[in-house]
């Protein structure tokens, strides 16, 4: 099929895109940001190239029992492969899994890298220049290739609290919306309505009305910024390593800070701050910037249940002198028994993991003890990284600035504290040790 049919052809789906969201006076939903993303990727291609893309959209016959991906009433005889897919916690994450490309296609030259490229500073026909925000050029960038973005992302996985132990949904436009139910109380009812009773033959059964919630996750944007000596981008692909690891790292340590203490104002609402997180009193009577042993255990009887065996303590990098320090005494001997255990370099308190990190708040500050269970957490990553430079900023000192640009969001599963049966105990995934000051 020559190539001019095929840009017609794709120009006339994305009209009928846009026709419909015309129609209804809506925004294009999360599948036909899909659709749209990748026939613009073919007509880029094509215009590049004059040819199709090495890896071409993938399109079998739909099959209903599939749950297939519509394109629409223009394209009904066939499915679109879907890009997102959701990760469970534990599951292992991989960029290139989570969107199968996605719009960010594969770098395909093999004499030039893509960060040679970007700092030849020429024209390159596999630099997708686009912008990261609908309507905002200027939030723009080369569109990182996808087997670089996976490389960034390993790094930062690497180095990462939250994100590896939670679920996590890729998004495919600036927001998702993911649907959720309500905790319930369970002096009354279960997830929000759901309620069982024993009943005699032919008794009249009572009505449940569960209710569900509407979660949004919106892509907020985390822009990092690099200044390079010229004699690294000189030696690029040597320094190729060092520049991929600088960005992992550096993505990893505010994105983790943000699905850790985020406000939820353009930024990620982290799980110090989430509806549901749990604070624990401190003791009558207990001196300022202290940690006591019934602190740890009041905690642990606030955790659900359900949620202890995922659970982990992830405690401020100051509390370590007071946590070696804490310990039982027993008997009247004067024994005593550590509160944290180490096993092959590895520390427990109360059978459940510590993780220590600079990320929370410092000791006696509400938030420097956490016990997570980070499977009820769900973060939201965008497809497309972006990647840019100017010579301009620092040509005095021989320097090159460089911009990083990384779509997600996150936030608890839990829109709120479970009360128990007895009416007057809460629990919660998250639960935190309140301010001794």
């Amino acid at each position: 099929m020559e190539t001019n049919i095929i840009i017609k052809q794709n120009l006339k789906k994305l009209k009928s895109i846009r026709d419909r969201c015309m129609r209804a006076d809506r925004d294009p939903n999360d599948r036909e940001m899909v659709i749209a993303d990748r026939l613009l990727e073919e007509i880029d291609t094509i215009e590049w190239s004059g040819t199709l893309p090495a890896g071409p959209v993938q399109r079998t016959p739909i099959d209903t029992r599939k749950g297939p991906l519509w394109m629409g009433n223009d394209d009904s005889d066939y499915e679109t492969k879907s890009v997102g897919n959701l990760k469970q916690p534990g599951q292992g994450i991989e960029y290139r899994d989570l969107f199968s490309g996605g719009s960010s296609t594969e770098w395909r030259d093999e004499k030039m890298t893509f960060f040679e490229a970007v700092f030849s500073g020429r024209a390159h026909p596999e630099l997708t220049k686009r912008a990261m925000t609908e309507g905002v050029p200027s939030d723009g960038g080369f569109l990182v290739p996808v087997e670089y973005s996976k490389k960034i992302h390993s790094v930062s996985l690497e180095n990462e609290l939250v994100m590896p132990r939670a679920y996590v949904q890729p998004m495919v436009s600036n927001e998702i919306k993911l649907p959720a139910m309500d905790i319930g109380d369970h002096s009354s009812n279960l997830y929000g309505g759901f309620t069982a009773s024993y009943k005699a033959e032919a008794a009249t059964l009572a009505e449940a009305n569960p209710k569900t919630r509407q979660m949004t996750l919106s892509a907020n944007k985390l822009t990092g910024f690099l200044r390079l000596s010229n004699e690294l981008v000189a030696d690029i692909p040597t320094g190729e390593k060092q520049l991929i690891d600088i960005c992992g790292r550096g993505l990893s340590w505010y994105r983790d800070k943000s699905f850790l203490k985020g406000t939820g104002a353009g930024e990620p609402l982290g799980i110090l701050n989430a509806s549901c997180t749990i604070a624990v009193a401190k003791e009558v009577g207990q001196s300022a910037d202290t940690i006591v042993y019934t602190n740890l255990v009041k905690i642990m009887s606030r955790m659900y249940a359900g949620s202890f065996a995922n659970s982990v303590w992830i405690c401020h990098q100051s509390t370590i002198p007071q946590l070696l320090e804490l310990s039982i005494a027993v008997g009247t001997g004067g024994s005593f028994i550590p509160v944290m255990s180490e096993s092959n370099g590895e520390f427990k308190i109360l059978t459940r993991p510590v993780l220590f990190t600079e990320k929370t708040e410092p000791l006696g500050d509400q938030g420097d003890i956490v016990l997570a269970d980070l499977s009820q957490y769900v973060c939201g990553i965008r497809a497309g990284m972006s990647f840019d430079t100017s010579p301009h900023v620092y040509f005095t000192t021989d320097e090159l600035a460089a911009r990083l640009i990384e779509r997600h969001d996150g936030q608890s599963l839990w829109g709120e504290a479970l009360t128990l049966e007895d009416g007057s105990t809460t629990v919660s995934p998250f639960v935190t040790l309140a301010e001794r000051s």
